[in-house]
């Protein structure tokens, strides 16, 4: 029996193309023109990311790595091709900066607000559990609306490790008082899928436009198109 459940945020609950192309796409340009990092450097950097000029790869870096990961890798990058021109504790500032942006619009995807609506009155224990910062989760989930109904958010940050461990599973449940039989694990990439299996929880695998479908159709026990489509497929 389903107590809890625990939702992935970006491409999940939040859509994530435009919002986080908008987010690299303004970093990119503040790097080559404030920091005078080159134009074939930010090539390297746009190649790692999956980025493309309307979007991101399938399963891209952008999607499943945790925010350290991601500065991790650019540093690395910058700093090969450059040398020090740019700290890394400067370059992770960068990037929340530009992600907390005022005028960058953050927007829940169809049928989120009643979905989860539905399962609080309904009494479930419902968390979040991302790769992103904890300031850059928060906001979003503030600017959408969605904050209030979650019990929990398991973030990057601290010891906290990243998907696909189960930590943020274990201490969900935990503060859950739930047995990880008990919870659901929702998401829309196999590092979510890994991250549910590493747990012993159940999973449900959301196939949108950004991972791949015939991957995620051929390995998740369960798939949903639309979200709220797990109220009927674990009876919820």
């Amino acid at each position: 029996m389903i107590k809890g459940i625990l939702f992935d945020k970006d491409g999940t609950l939040i859509e994530f193309r435009d919002y986080w192309h908008m987010v690299v796409s303004r970093l990119f340009a503040l790097l080559e023109k404030e920091y005078q990092v080159k134009p074939e450097t930010v090539l390297l950097l746009k190649k790692i990311s999956g980025y493309l000029a309307e979007g991101f790869q399938k399963e891209s870096m952008i999607q499943y790595a945790s925010t350290s990961q991601i500065i991790d890798s650019w540093y690395n990058i910058i700093k090969e091709a450059e040398g020090g021109i740019l700290e890394r504790e400067k370059l992770f500032f960068l990037f929340e900066e530009v992600a907390l942006s005022e005028d960058i619009i953050i927007h829940s995807l169809p049928g989120v607000d009643r979905l989860l609506s539905y399962l609080k009155k309904k009494g479930y224990l419902l968390g979040v559990a991302t790769s992103d910062s904890r300031r850059s989760t928060v906001h979003s989930l503030k600017c959408t609306g969605l904050l209030d109904y979650f019990d929990y958010i398991g973030c990057n940050e601290g010891d906290t490790q990243t998907k696909p461990s189960p930590q943020m599973a274990f201490t969900f449940c935990g503060l859950a008082e739930i047995k990880t039989e008990e919870l659901l694990i929702v998401g829309d990439s196999i590092t979510d899928l890994e991250f549910a299996e590493n747990a012993g929880a159940a999973f449900a695998g959301l196939l949108t436009e950004y991972n791949d479908r015939a991957r995620m159709e051929m390995l998740a026990p369960v798939t949903v198109t639309v979200i709220d489509e797990i109220i009927e497929k674990y009876h919820l």
